[in-house]
C-alpha cells in the first residue's frame, strides 16, 4: 500500500473541466503543424489525424468534410476489427454523416466479424479500440468483451498478443485501461489499480515512458497519461516529458534521440496534451442500417 501512494504522490488528483475551456497551447501548436502535414487519407493514419485536429481545435468545415470521405473509401484499408474501429472514430470527430457508415457499409458489423465471446480478432488494439468504437456508436460494448480483456491481463499490465505471458507493455496496458473506463469499469476495480500501478513503475528517468528502455517515447507517453486521467489523475512529470518532445515547427518527435515518424507521435499527443479521450467529437444519433 505504501508503495503504491509513493507512486501516486506525483500524480495530481483530477478536477473536472468546465464546458468550455482553451485548447493547450503545444496541443493547438502541434494540430497547425498537423494541419498542413497529414495527408488525407483513408487508413488509420487519416482517422488518427482527424481525430487530433479535432482535440487540438485546427479541424475546420471543409477539412472535416474532405477528410471524412477518404476515410469513407478507405473503410476497408486493413479488414481488422481495430481498422474498422479506427474509422468510427475518425468519423465521429469529423461531425459528418453517421460514424458506423461507410456508405452501405455497415462498420459495426465488420468489427464484429469473427469475433468470439466478447474476443475480437486480432491483438490488443482490435480488442480496445473495437469496444472504445461500440461505446461510440451507444451499442456496447458487451460484458463478455470486458470480461475478455479483464481475463488477459498478466502479472503486471496487458501484452499485445492478449496471452497473459510475457512482455506486457506500457501501450498495450494504457489501452486496456482506456478500454475498461470506457466500458465503464470503476477506477477502484482491482484489476484496473494494479495494472495503472505496474504501468507507473516504468516510468524513465524523465518522467515519461517507453516501450523498448531507454529514453521516453512520444506515443508512449502519450498513451501514458490519457490512461491515468482516465483513472482519475494528471501526471505533471509525463506532460512535461512529452512536451519536451516537442520541435520547433510544432511537431513532436518520436523521442529525443529518434524522429521517428513525426506524424504518429503528434497524432499521439496532441489528443494527450489536449486531456482529450476516445471517442472525440459530437454524436447525434446512430442509424439501425447504413443505406
Amino acid at each position: 500500500m505504501r508503495h503504491c501512494s509513493i507512486l501516486l504522490a506525483g500524480l495530481a488528483v483530477l478536477a473536472l473541466p468546465s464546458q468550455a475551456h482553451a485548447v493547450d497551447r503545444s496541443a493547438a501548436r502541434g494540430a497547425e503543424w498537423l494541419r498542413t502535414h497529414a495527408p488525407r487519407a483513408g487508413d488509420g493514419a487519416g482517422a488518427d489525424a482527424l481525430i487530433a485536429l479535432r482535440a487540438g481545435g485546427k479541424l475546420s468545415a471543409a477539412d472535416a468534410r474532405a477528410r471524412a470521405r477518404a476515410l469513407r473509401r478507405g473503410w476497408n484499408y486493413s479488414r481488422t476489427a481495430g481498422g474498422y474501429a479506427k474509422i468510427v472514430l475518425g468519423l465521429r470527430a469529423s461531425g459528418v454523416g453517421s460514424p458506423r457508415c461507410a456508405g452501405r457499409n455497415d462498420l459495426l458489423r465488420a468489427m464484429a466479424r469473427g469475433s468470439r465471446n466478447g474476443r475480437y480478432r486480432g491483438n490488443v488494439y482490435d480488442q480496445t479500440l473495437a469496444m472504445i468504437a461500440t461505446r461510440t456508436l451507444h451499442a456496447g460494448p458487451s460484458r463478455a468483451s470486458v470480461r475478455a480483456l479483464l481475463r488477459a491481463r498478466g502479472s503486471g499490465g496487458w501484452n499485445l498478443r492478449m496471452t497473459r505471458g510475457s512482455g506486457d507493455s506500457v501501450s498495450s496496458t494504457a489501452m486496456a485501461i482506456l478500454a475498461l473506463r470506457g466500458s465503464g469499469l470503476s477506477a477502484k476495480n482491482a484489476s484496473l489499480r494494479k495494472a495503472h500501478r505496474w504501468m507507473l513503475e516504468q516510468r524513465t528517468a524523465s518522467g515519461g515512458f517507453t516501450e523498448e528502455g531507454g529514453r521516453a517515447q512520444a506515443n508512449a507517453t502519450a498513451l501514458a497519461i490519457r490512461a491515468t486521467l482516465a483513472m482519475g489523475y494528471r501526471d505533471p512529470r509525463a506532460t512535461r516529458a512529452l512536451r519536451s518532445l516537442q520541435a520547433g515547427d510544432g511537431s513532436f518527435l518520436f523521442s529525443r534521440t529518434d524522429a521517428g515518424s513525426r506524424l504518429l507521435a503528434t497524432n499521439d499527443a496532441i489528443v494527450a496534451l489536449a486531456g482529450r479521450t476516445l471517442p472525440v467529437g459530437a454524436l447525434t444519433r446512430t442509424p439501425d442500417t447504413c443505406r
